[in-house]
């Protein structure tokens, strides 16, 4: 099976109006064209990521973030990646 699972960075608002650095995990599944997006690595939760879009930091909050993912690649499929965006291994597998 041919998998991509990638992830990156963005920013949220936190308590009293800080501002959090979240992780946001996106798993293609290659095959069957699908898409996934959770808020911690799969092995850690089987909770798909709850989208709410609030603009926060302009060009860095969730749906930035979830942009970067859909697309993670500069140029064409498997070629370099976005800046901000890195490949994780599903730890259980090890295996992109």
């Amino acid at each position: 099976m041919s998998h991509t699972r990638v992830k990156t960075t963005y920013s949220a608002e936190g308590p009293y109006a800080s501002t959090e650095t979240k992780e946001l995990y996106c798993h293609h599944n290659n095959i069957v064209d699908s898409v996934v997006f959770y808020s911690a690595a799969e092995e850690e939760s089987e909770d798909v990521m709850v989208m709410v879009f609030d603009e926060w930091e302009s060009g860095n909050d969730l749906w930035d973030a979830m942009q970067r993912l859909w697309f993670p690649y500069k140029e064409k499929w498997g070629g370099e990646l976005k800046d901000n965006v890195e490949h994780y291994l599903k730890k259980d597998k090890n295996k992109i």
